[in-house]
């Protein structure tokens, strides 16, 4: 597994360990869940890695150009972690009621999913060609997508570790 996406693995196990299924359900009155925190980067992961396979089984990369402020932003989240307060995608936004059994185990399979996805991408197109847009930031090379994924990861267990019992 490529090293970032090795960390945010690393990332999950970490602020997960030793959790009930009961304490990753537990509703968070206007916030999401550790349940459902992780159901949004399962969704992301699998997200990703779907367009990915379609990507590569086309032999088109799908990037478009991103403008200034989309730039900015890649910048600001990739390359130096900061996330701003924006609304999930609809694509990767959880579903209401989420059953927390499993959802660690579901989590960390479909990021092993992405590597293999991008790990296709980057055999087929190299790591620093844009292959995929991102819905924030335009275009996004292999490379630039795991530093996302972890990057990601990392903001979201920080929230995971806020929501454990006795933080």
């Amino acid at each position: 597994m490529d090293s970032h996406l090795q960390r945010a693995f690393d990332a999950i196990e970490q602020a997960t360990a030793g959790l009930t299924a009961t304490q990753i359900g537990r509703p968070q009155p206007g916030r999401w869940s550790i349940a459902e925190i992780l159901e949004h980067l399962r969704l992301a992961y699998a997200v990703n890695a779907a367009a990915l396979e379609r990507i590569v089984a086309s032999g088109q990369p799908k990037a478009r150009r991103p403008g200034a402020m989309q730039w900015i932003a890649r910048t600001l989240v990739i390359d130096a972690g900061y996330f701003p307060r924006v609304r999930a995608p609809e694509a990767t936004t959880p579903a209401p009621g989420l059953a927390p059994e499993g959802i660690v185990a579901a989590t960390l399979e479909a990021l092993q999913a992405l590597e293999t996805a991008l790990a296709k991408a980057a055999g087929r197109f190299g790591e620093d060609v844009p292959v995929l847009n991102h819905p924030y930031f335009a275009r996004l090379s292999v490379r630039q997508w795991r530093r996302f994924h972890w990057r990601h990861t990392v903001h979201h267990m920080k929230q995971v570790q806020e929501r454990r019992p006795g933080s």
